[in-house]
């Protein structure tokens, strides 16, 4: 009898080992499945976080597109709370655009007024196929599950939840299903949304959207784990949202595969709906998805909780959550491998990463990766890592550009403002890296021409020097009346050629040292009077001769128009040489022209600050600074010594306008900025400028002079803007203290941004 009890015990503890539907206190086995939606995914971490703070268990989780994303987060130890608060940040919104949260000057032309670009030529024809770069969410899967990943052995069955992720292999018309292998980058195969990310390619297949297929897997979940009780966290689109214009919802209409469970699962499969009136790229509605997510799971488990087993309390699965974590390494850096260009691509590529296993800090590493991505040569930058002792060792497929890439931009006014402007830009990534560029802009107040071909050298030391030819004109009317009304006569004309090179140095990833040999030729042309018509004679300025710079800066800012986050710096100086030559007819002797023909010399100094904070998570404050120092004299004529002095115009409007109390060769200007986010990204700006120069150009009996008892001037400005894909949109009103015409008001589509100008 003794011997048949030891047998007995043998057997039920061999079958509960071998059995794990048995799990603890013989409860069923829960299985989580979670469908694709986008942004409407964020649901998932409602319903997961309601399941748990309910003691719901959850043995088993199976996910396709945006619930492959949340099941392996959960599956890798991390909590519904930490994803939750994840999705609430600015890092989170860098992923899903794919726009890093800092730009990359010296590899970025921050100042175009350039929209929308695409990439065309190569060995890789056609157009590119994909709206945003990965890599923001390609580092952000590599750091956050790559240590889960090693720690279970590429095994999807060791990891705190067992997990099963679903992908669709075009190529072959059909799922995949994914058991194990490296965990980042099968979770991003499953949200590769056809045209707006690029797919995985594995073993020489595109691996895609995994709801192309299957976008609700109960089968994968029968097939592979096969548990008592089935729940699916459902986030599809409703069949009414089939019929909006918007272009990826169409897509998704199409392609989505919404597949219906087999009757003989059904007595066992519950589902949770969440209501959700947010669409596919809706990701700045995440948190209300979250959040019906949420309800949505708490009214399941009062609904339902006599059907569903539960944990004995929280403490449980936060000890094998905790169990699963202690088990993983620190995301540390020990060695990089470039991989996928040529031999001296390779060279450059390693050059701009500068990677030292002393400085081997997984941040430091995240910047230089997307400084190199927004180099001109670089189409595609892919990280994976592999634990390698007690570190990791990161391996980034890199891709090349597309050799043709053509840019159209410019802005949309309601005033007689309205400026074009588009770029065509080549690239050859040999020996010596060259970039040819031609760019144009094309409107009433401003045009220019600009031809510059950049040669790049990476290294220890990397730097870029550009032979450039510029040709720009400015129109400034006397006065603008409104939309479809008549614009006044021109009163200054000025037009300006330059040639000769820049040589940039960089200092970090966002700042680099400047130095600028540059031939100008400038000629302006103004009437003497404000109240002038078209026979009366015009004043003429002109300057032949060179200018020498070196200036220092610093791009960290946001957004081109209107920045919210970040600070710029810069600060430097000019040397200016040449023949200045007047033509002219004096005030008191309209009958009568004279001439003058002088070399002129002067410097002039810099210094320009800009930085932004945030209040509150909808209120930005804002302090802007510019200084000018200049040993330049006065030109023969008031409007001649205006035209040729520097102007302070920080608005899209006082851009526009020729501002006379606003220019000087020595002044200092302070501002502050409020910046409020209404609702739905619109944001509502106020701004105030105060602008003192130290001796005023005014005008005199005998000609222009410098007046040191002028007084301060002040500019402010409302608007109202939001950020669009097609550039940003405001209606603003800007006032001017003392000038002729004070008040200016615009609706402007896109950007009033100029080619930076030696002599301005």
């Amino acid at each position: 009898m003794q011997r048949l009890s030891l047998f007995l015990l043998w057997a039920i503890t061999a079958f509960v080992a071998l059995n794990p539907c048995l799990g603890q206190n013989d409860r069923p086995t829960v299985g989580l499945v979670l469908t694709g939606g986008g942004a409407r995914g964020a649901a998932h971490v409602g319903v997961i976080q309601a399941l748990e703070e309910s003691h719901i268990p959850i043995d088993f989780v199976v996910g396709t597109s945006v619930g492959a994303l949340v099941g392996g987060y959960y599956a890798s130890g991390w909590t519904p709370q930490a994803m939750k608060a994840l999705l609430s940040t600015p890092e989170f919104q860098s992923r899903v655009s794919g726009k890093p949260l800092d730009p990359y000057e010296f590899s970025t032309d921050f100042g175009s007024p350039g929209i929308f670009s695409i990439h065309l030529g190569t060995a890789q024809s056609g157009v590119k196929g994909h709206l945003i770069s990965s890599l923001p969410l390609d580092w952000a899967l590599m750091q956050e599950l790559a240590p889960a990943s090693s720690a279970a052995g590429a095994n999807f069955d060791s990891l705190m939840v067992p997990f099963r992720c679903v992908g669709s292999d075009v190529l072959a018309k059909t799922d995949t299903v994914f058991s194990q292998g490296y965990l980042p980058e099968l979770i991003r195969a499953s949200i590769s949304f056809p045209f707006y990310m690029r797919p995985v390619w594995m073993e020489g297949r595109p691996i895609y959207d995994g709801g192309l297929y299957n976008n609700r897997p109960v089968d994968v979940m029968v097939e592979e784990f096969d548990p008592d009780i089935i729940l699916i966290s459902g986030t599809e689109s409703a069949i009414s949202n089939f019929e909006s214009d918007a272009l990826i919802t169409q897509i998704e209409a199409l392609v989505m595969q919404h597949n219906v469970v087999d009757a003989p699962h059904l007595a066992r499969t519950f589902e949770i709906i969440s209501e959700l009136e947010s669409g596919t790229l809706d990701f700045d509605k995440v948190d209300q998805a979250c959040a019906a997510g949420y309800s949505s799971g708490l009214e399941f488990v009062a609904s339902n909780g006599d059907k569903l087993p539960v944990e004995g309390s929280m403490e449980s699965i936060s000890a094998k959550r905790s169990a699963f974590l202690s088990t993983l390494s620190a995301f540390d850096v020990s060695e990089i491998e470039v991989a996928g260009l040529g031999e001296h691509q390779q060279v450059y590529a390693e050059g701009l990463l500068r990677f030292e296993k002393k400085k081997g800090i997984a941040d430091a590493l995240k910047k230089r990766m997307f400084f190199l991505e927004a180099n001109a040569f670089i189409g595609r930058v892919f990280p994976r890592a592999k634990l390698n002792d007690d570190a990791f060792k990161v391996q980034i497929d890199v891709v090349e550009e597309r050799s043709l890439k053509f840019t159209v931009g410019g802005g949309a006014s309601s005033q007689p403002l309205s400026m074009g402007h588009a770029a065509l830009q080549y690239t050859h990534f040999g020996r010596i890296p060259k970039v040819a560029k031609l760019s144009g802009s094309l409107g009433t107040l401003y045009s220019d021409l600009g031809l510059g071909i950049a040669f790049h050298h990476a290294g220890k030391l990397p730097w870029v020097v550009e032979p450039l030819f510029n040709i720009r004109r400015w129109n400034y009317t006397r006065d603008l009346v409104g939309f479809l009304q008549e614009i006044r006569p021109t009163f200054f004309n000025s037009s300006e050629l330059e040639w000769g090179s820049r040589f940039t140095l960089p200092s970090s990833t966002r700042s680099a040292l400047q130095l600028s040999v540059l031939g100008i030729q400038s000629l302006d042309r103004t009437y003497s009077n404000w109240l002038f018509s078209s026979s009366d004679p015009l004043n003429e300025d002109s300057f032949v001769g060179s200018v020498i710079g070196l200036n220092w800066f610093h791009e960290g800012r946001n957004h081109r128009q209107f920045p919210t986050a970040g600070s710029r710096f810069q600060i430097g100086g000019q040397f200016h040489g040449g023949n200045y030559a007047s033509a002219f007819t004096p005030e008191d002797a309209l009958d009568t022209r004279d001439s003058v023909n002088k070399d002129l010399r002067f410097f002039r100094g810099l210094a320009q600050f800009e930085t932004y904070m945030s209040i509150t998570e909808r209120l930005v404050f804002g302090v802007k600074a510019e200084g000018r120092i200049s040993s330049e004299t006065l030109r023969t004529t008031h409007r001649g010594s205006l035209a040729q002095a520097v102007s302070y115009s920080p608005m899209p409007g006082s851009k526009a306008v020729f501002l006379e109390h606003f220019r000087g060769y020595n002044f200092g200007a302070v501002a502050a900025v409020v910046d409020w986010t209404v609702l739905n990204g619109i944001h509502l700006r106020s701004e105030i400028h105060l602008f003192k120069a130290t001796k005023g150009i005014v005008s005199g009996d005998k000609g222009p002079r410098l007046d040191s008892a002028i007084p301060s001037f002040w500019m402010g400005g409302i608007h109202v803007w939001k950020e669009l894909p097609i550039g940003p949109i405001s209606a603003g009103i800007e006032y001017y203290k003392s000038e002729r015409s004070p008040l200016f008001f615009e609706v402007l589509l896109g950007y009033r941004l100029f080619q930076r100008s030696a002599r301005r």
